[in-house]
């Protein structure tokens, strides 16, 4: 991006250049900019950022050179599900693999005894769920009291969760020393009374836009019994322009499977994702999507946000989110960053129902959101 600062003008050593440019990183996004050179200070730091603007790397090159690869563990990163435990460890080695630095991962929804290599192992950075790094330091099976850097990302999903009093628990355990960086999609109630109660001398930073300007928002004013003749001309027209790979957002489970059901009649093919699947299904469901064999995915709130997804052409509200910030996860899921940390074009578009209206209303004004009225047919109004 035009104006960005590359990694070496940050700071950081040839090898650490290197390592980013064999993954084709090779110049900083806005959030690597600003929170960066923050968190290498040593401030505690609380910022919040859009969905894919490259958080995931902050944390790491924050803390990168200050991180021994001669001891054992001394930063750690909790995330409120296994699905982002998993993906930021990913997306850490590629870098850290190439610079000798080991980087765990614990999560709850395997035998605990299966964890025995990864916490026997010297581990410099530990990527976790809070209730299975608790058990693991409860058990003694996991030093942490020398842990000098902490991350809590996505806390107002890990807080709405119930992980607040973990989350405390953990940075209690940790280092007296410890700086923490909290990163928030957006600043809850619950967020605010943790930085309050937890946090001394903290530094706020609000990067970016939280929803992102290439996105193109729309909205469909409707009957409760029209969303699902609506919904599918809606797609119908979404493919007729190219628009391959597409997500239906809804408030229920039960909705999923009727919806998947009426595009089935119309030959449209599709998947579903929500929480009563098991792990392993919600994997394959998911991989079908990522992949492109299934380009329609029809899911709850259980993938607004936490599962990495690389490439979504448009969004689909069959229901108005029932928290605003429901709103900004779903749609952020279009139009994300590009490799060259650039913001990629999306789109969105809400179905609103006579009991929708307050609601949508208040997104609108939450976020300064910019939404077009279309009729029926999907003219502009």
């Amino acid at each position: 991006m035009k104006g960005r600062k590359t990694f070496s003008q940050l700071g950081f050593k040839k090898e650490v250049v290197t390592a980013l440019k064999k993954i084709r990183i090779t110049q900083s996004t806005e959030v690597q900019e600003t929170i960066i050179p923050k968190i290498k200070q040593g401030s505690h730091i609380v910022f919040t950022s859009q969905t894919g603007s490259g958080k995931t790397l902050c944390f790491l090159l924050g803390y990168l050179q200050k991180i021994n690869p001669n001891i054992g563990l001394q930063a750690m990163i909790i995330t409120p599900t296994k699905e982002l435990a998993q993906q930021v460890a990913k997306d850490i080695k590629k870098v850290t693999d190439q610079l000798g630095l080991n980087v765990g991962v614990l999560y709850g929804g395997r035998e605990f005894k299966g964890d025995s290599r990864t916490v026997k192992k010297k581990n410099q950075i530990m990527v976790a769920t809070p209730g299975r790094l608790i058990d693991h330091i409860n058990k003694k099976t996991l030093k942490v009291g020398d842990v000098k850097y902490l991350v809590y990302d996505e806390s107002d999903q890990m807080f709405d969760n119930g992980f607040a009093s973990d989350c405390a628990y953990i940075k209690r355990r940790s280092a007296k020393d410890v700086q923490i960086v909290l990163s928030s999609a957006t600043i809850t109630s619950k967020v605010e009374k943790f930085m309050e109660e937890r946090l001394d001398g903290y530094e706020f930073l609000e990067i970016g836009n939280r929803i992102p300007k290439k996105i193109i928002q729309e909205k469909v004013y409707c009957e409760m019994d029209d969303k699902e003749e609506l919904l599918i001309k809606c797609v119908k027209k979404l493919k007729s322009e190219g628009k391959k790979q597409i997500i239906i957002f809804t408030n229920t489970k039960d909705k999923c499977f009727r919806i998947n059901r009426n595009l089935g009649k119309h030959k449209l093919h599709a998947t579903e994702l929500h929480g009563d699947f098991k792990m392993q299904e919600r994997k394959n469901h998911l991989n079908g999507f990522t992949s492109g064999r299934v380009p329609i995915l029809i899911t709850t709130n259980v993938a607004a946000r936490g599962l990495h997804i690389p490439k979504v052409d448009a969004i689909i509200n069959y229901d108005v989110s029932q928290r605003p910030e429901f709103y900004v996860h779903r749609i952020g899921r279009t139009g994300r960053m590009t490799a060259k940390g650039t913001e990629g074009s999306g789109y969105a578009i809400t179905f609103i129902c006579k009991e929708d209206i307050g609601r949508f209303e208040d997104i609108e004004e939450i976020y300064n959101a910019k939404v077009t009225q279309m009729d029926q047919d999907f003219n502009k109004i």
